[in-house]
């Protein structure tokens, strides 16, 4: 009778429901079991991954698991956690939505039947990448300031909107057109140097520009110089 009574206490023991009462984060990472009555001792958890490919999603406090036990002793078990309970609810209820809910409200979803990966509630983002970053598509936007402390490259034609202030030198090396700013006019502070062409204002190159009617020395005026 009394070995009867261990193994369907064994049986019994196999498989258990409980909640996480303690974490511990450090080598070895484990968690300790609050299930019927009982507190287990330090038990490893069940990582998605853990070997050449690693996760790391630890447990927390009050998350529903299932404790497994071998041969029906705890102290041997093995914690699978993430079931929804009452205090920790499903945070969706699409059937088109694959969501992670973070603990500062962060959230990362996809929906599959709009197609439409969203981040929210992120306060810092970083893509490292050794080689290249490449995003492919007709049309990308931001909101807010753009810094570039490389080189910027654009091979298509660039629209400017607004304003437009160039620090640094300017240069460029298939032409220069453009319309009046501000009243319909283009104003420049400073001196202007130009050589190896022609500078011409309404037809008039005025390198060889000579004005007749003006005495000097008998003589039309020479030509700028």
């Amino acid at each position: 009778m009394e070995q009867n009574a261990d193994i369907a206490r064994r049986l019994e023991s196999m498989i258990r429901i409980g909640t996480i009462a303690e974490v511990r984060h450090y080598a070895p990472p484990a968690c300790t079991v609050a299930t019927g009555g009982l507190t287990t001792t330090w038990l490893p958890w069940l990582e998605l991954r853990a070997g050449k490919t690693k996760t790391w999603n630890p447990p927390t406090i009050g998350e529903q698991c299932v404790l497994l036990c071998p041969s029906g002793d705890p102290a041997q078990g093995i914690v699978l956690y993430g079931i929804e309970s009452s205090k920790n609810p499903a945070p969706s209820g699409s059937p088109d939505e694959t969501l992670t809910v973070y603990p500062d409200g962060a959230r990362i979803s996809y929906n599959h039947v709009s197609h439409a990966l969203v981040a929210i509630g992120v306060k810092t983002a970083l893509i490292q990448a050794a080689s290249l970053v490449k995003v492919d598509c007709p049309e990308t936007e931001t909101t807010g300031n753009l810094t570039v402390k490389g080189n910027l490259i654009v091979a298509g034609t660039s629209t400017l909107k607004s304003n437009t202030d160039v620090l640094g030198p300017l240069s460029y090396a298939a032409g220069l057109s453009g319309q009046g700013g501000a009243g319909g006019s283009t104003t420049i502070t400073g001196p202007i140097k130009q050589s190896g062409g022609e500078l011409s204002s309404n037809g008039v190159v005025l390198a060889s520009h000579t004005h007749g009617g003006v005495q000097a020395g008998g003589s039309s005026t020479a030509g700028p110089k």
